[in-house]
């Protein structure tokens, strides 16, 4: 393997435990963050923080800034040789960004391909996925019990590098290396292609077990998701353009709101009127999620009031 110019680690979420003693080594004035969503945190990544989704002005994203940390990773100041990046968010976004940075530190061009891959995370991290009519008559209504191969909503490129971002079994660095060569040559490995197929796999077991509540509001045009599953949301797009997910797990409750494509709801505006009430909501055009790092106190019935008030009448 070539030298790597960056070293690459994942922070722990403040709430966890002994987080501080696990990233205080992480954190200082050589440490670059990329999506470190925590403020808290972000503000100790002394080389400064990719993140162009969340925390301060997020409300504002996708008005003329960029829509994804990969975006952001392609003119950001390259970072001295040596320095550590770390993200708190294990998703294809972050590790993408971070390959980005790595490949352009090694003076390896970026030709068309491989910026076609950027932008194909880029608008898959940013949800912004194309006619949801045509994508939702293609795969038909989701039952029980329904195999793996339908729970694959994104395009089998992203939902691949998806799963490799979240597999456990890997490092930090060797998740990285896999995006690099991703990047370069669209090569899914096998561990990579492993990946998918066990992340894909727990989503249909957590369907098919009805550890994945969908509701579908008699108003139409909206699914409501609750369950831990990571990648729940994505099933109510079975249903619905418009998809509000809870989070139920025994940490802080996440709530995402997300549109297949823009024009069913103004999700920027909706993040800024519930800023106020939660500072930290914020996202894209097409998704836009509670604050980073703690629980949105904000009842349900509250939220989809809210929405109700910021959705077009074409999706009423």
């Amino acid at each position: 393997m070539p030298c790597q110019p960056y070293a690459v680690a994942l922070l722990r979420p403040s709430g966890a435990r002994e987080a501080e003693d696990y990233n205080a080594p992480l954190l200082g004035d050589l440490t670059l963050g990329v999506e470190v969503t925590e403020p808290e945190l972000a503000a100790r990544c002394r080389l400064g923080n990719i993140d162009p989704q969340h925390g301060q002005g997020a409300a504002l994203a996708g008005r003329g800034r960029p829509k994804a940390a990969i975006d952001a990773a392609l003119t950001w100041p390259l970072p001295p040789i040596g320095t550590r990046l770390v993200t708190i968010r294990p998703d294809a976004d972050a590790f993408g960004a971070m390959a980005v940075l790595s490949l352009r530190a090694k003076g390896v061009p970026l030709d068309a391909a491989a910026r076609s891959r950027v932008a194909l995370i880029a608008r898959c991290d940013a949800f912004a996925l194309g006619d949801w009519a045509s994508w939702r008559a293609s795969r038909g209504p989701l039952r029980r019990p329904a195999p793996a191969r339908e729970m694959v909503c994104a395009p089998s490129g992203y939902a691949a590098v998806t799963a490799l971002a979240r597999d456990p079994d890997l490092t930090p660095a060797a998740r990285l290396w896999a995006f690099e060569a991703w990047l370069l040559t669209a090569d899914i490995r096998a561990h990579v292609r492993e990946a998918n197929g066990a992340f894909a796999s727990n989503l249909a077991r957590a369907w098919n077990a009805g550890e994945i509540e969908i509701d579908c509001p008699a108003s139409g045009g909206l699914a409501v998701v609750r369950s831990a599953t990571p990648g729940a949301l994505m099933l109510g797009y079975r249903f619905a353009p418009l998809v509000v997910a809870f989070s139920a797990t025994a940490g802080p409750r996440k709530v995402t709101i997300a549109q297949f494509a823009t024009g069913h709801a103004d999700l920027t505006t909706l993040a800024a009127e519930l800023s106020p009430l939660e500072p930290g909501w914020g996202g894209t055009p097409t998704i836009v999620g509670s604050p980073q790092g703690v629980g949105s106190l904000l009842t349900e019935a509250e939220i989809l009031q809210r929405l109700d008030s910021h959705r077009t009448p074409r999706n009423l």
